[in-house]
């Protein structure tokens, strides 16, 4: 009785506790849906609010944004306002005074500078007669720009173009006309052409020279001198076509010799200048000149070695690559000079006894009324052509001696 009595208090505890599960489900059911219209205005109210201050805040971005040019503005009325305050009036007086003081002191010192002047004017001496004369000179003469009225003159450049290669007389050579060429007024640029890489030597000697310089490299793969020695000027012209060198540009050749003279004389050519040059024939001490006969300026003939009477090709212009020099834009500025655009000026292996020179010059100039002779009359020789190579030598290279040399006269 005991035991069913315990089982019965049991099932009604677990009934009623069944049924306190069940109403506090439904009741949190029933809270659940009484509480979502209300979640639903709260929420929408709430997105309401935030549309609403992203709107003010981006209003008042676009306000700042263009305030700068409000403030710009104002910042000018308010100088321009400033200055119609009343204690800017004292400092207009103040430039007044300043301005009063520096007219009192020009013045002043334009009156000591006419007493200054005066006393000079009394105490120099009269100007020669012969000034006269050299201001006429100098009146008929081309201009020459100066800069701020001063006593520099604007100098062309000089292009000399020199081909070389190792061998026991190029020491002596190119070491004589770079001592010519440290003598001449810059500016002026040595463009050196050797064949077929740069020597140590070479390098040397012009490091020591003491002109500016250009150490060019002509590389084809050939025993012919000739056709080394086009490749080197050819190798010269493309450089100043490459960098558009602007100057009067002349081929000397190492073995000749130079006077200075005759470089300063370049300068005033304008388009293409010709000068005579001393040639030895090699028939004892027999020497002739050839190049241009000159009325003042203008060319009116040629003396020639070239004997006319052989049935060798008669050249136009009988002057070898020593006796002329030109303008350097003629190669790269053809419309300045009403050249044919395509008509490239270069330097051809074909041709014997002044021809290849020839026909370089036809490149360049047409007829004599485009060649300006030099110097005056051409009656100076500054140019000399001397063959005077001896044979093949057997020297060090370099002439560098590494080895003591046997004494010929030993010291007991």
């Amino acid at each position: 009785m005991v035991s069913s009595r315990r089982n019965t208090g049991g099932i009604q505890r677990d009934g009623s506790l069944r049924d306190w599960l069940k109403s506090a489900w439904a009741a949190i059911l029933s809270q659940r849906h009484t509480r979502s219209p209300e979640r639903s205005k709260s929420r929408g109210l709430s997105c309401k609010r935030l549309a609403f201050h992203l709107f003010v805040c981006f209003m008042v971005g676009i306000f700042i944004g263009f305030m700068p040019f409000f403030s710009v503005d104002v910042s000018q009325k308010i100088v321009s306002e400033n200055g119609r305050l009343p204690f800017d009036e004292g400092a207009v007086d103040r430039g007044m005074v300043d301005g009063k003081v520096k007219e009192l002191e020009t013045i002043v010192v334009e009156k000591e500078v006419d007493i200054i002047d005066e006393s000079e004017v009394e105490e120099s001496p009269p100007v020669p007669a012969m000034l006269d004369d050299e201001a006429d000179f100098v009146e008929s003469a081309p201009a020459i720009p100066y800069i701020n009225d001063l006593d520099i003159t604007v100098r062309k450049l000089l292009i000399i173009v020199t081909i070389t290669t190792v061998r026991p007389q190029q020491a002596y050579y190119l070491n004589r006309l770079a001592h010519v060429l440290k003598t001449v007024q810059s500016p002026l640029l040595w463009l050196v052409v050797e064949w077929p890489d740069q020597s140590f030597q070479t390098a040397e000697i012009l490091r020591s020279s003491g002109v500016m310089y250009r150490h060019l490299i002509c590389r084809k793969n050939t025993t012919s001198v000739r056709k080394i020695a086009v490749c080197q000027r050819n190798t010269a012209i493309y450089h100043i076509k490459k960098h558009r060198l602007d100057g009067i540009m002349h081929f000397a050749d190492e073995e000749r010799s130079y006077m200075s003279d005759v470089f300063e004389e370049m300068r005033k050519i304008r388009r293409f200048g010709a000068w005579p040059v001393a040639i030895h024939t090699g028939i004892k001490y027999r020497v002739v000149l050839e190049g241009p006969i000159c009325k003042g300026n203008r060319v009116t003939g040629w003396n020639t070695i070239q004997n006319i009477q052989k049935k060798s090709a008669v050249r136009r212009f009988p002057v070898g690559f020593s006796g002329f020099a030109f303008n350097s834009t003629m190669l790269w500025d053809p419309e300045r000079w009403n050249r044919p655009p395509m008509d490239s000026v270069i330097v051809h292996s074909g041709g014997r006894g002044g021809l290849q020179e020839s026909r370089f010059i036809e490149k360049l100039v047409k007829h004599e009324r485009q060649i300006e002779g030099l110097p005056e009359d051409c009656n100076r020789v500054m140019v000399w052509n001397f063959n005077l190579e001896p044979p093949l030598l057997n020297v060090p290279p370099g002439w560098s001696l590494h080895k003591n040399l046997d004494a010929v006269i030993p010291v007991t």
